[in-house]
């Protein structure tokens, strides 16, 4: 190929593969679901989570129920979502998705199953497939 194509070439698969807000981007969608499974059927999670571009706000899940939102990782810089959650006099913050992390690079739908012990990690890839319950992150006394 002559280095005069190429160039258009990979600018323009660039921008095909950037992620936009208008979702025209080739780059797959991740989900990050945090689900509310305490044991209290009267609980109710807060939940703050956030990149460095965007705050998604405080929401407040009911037991049984999730608060999911979707993203395209931007393709040339690092993406990471944070999240605060805190209930009963207890919180716990911790990092819900992080693109440089390369165990999640297939990953399509993270699950943030939290529970009365800690919140636990279940992944799963495009056709569904699960991956254990993972990186425990413990519930600390008191709120920031």
């Amino acid at each position: 190929m002559k280095p005069i194509v190429f160039l258009p070439v990979l600018i323009i698969l660039l921008v095909l593969l950037q992620p936009s807000k208008a979702g025209l981007s080739f780059w797959p969608y991740h989900h990050v679901h945090i689900v509310n499974e305490l044991s209290d059927p009267k609980a109710v999670l807060l939940v703050h989570c956030k990149s460095k571009d965007d705050d998604l706000g405080v929401h407040y899940v009911t037991v049984d129920n999730e608060y999911t939102w979707r993203f395209k990782p931007d393709v040339i810089k690092e993406t990471m979502f944070w999240c605060y959650l805190a209930y009963n006099n207890r919180h716990v913050a911790f990092e819900a998705y992080n693109k440089a992390d390369p165990q999640r690079e297939f990953e399509f739908h993270s699950f943030w199953n939290v529970t009365d012990e800690a919140v636990y990690q279940e992944s799963r890839n495009e056709d569904g497939v699960t991956w254990e319950n993972m990186l425990p992150h413990y519930w600390q006394p008191g709120s920031r």
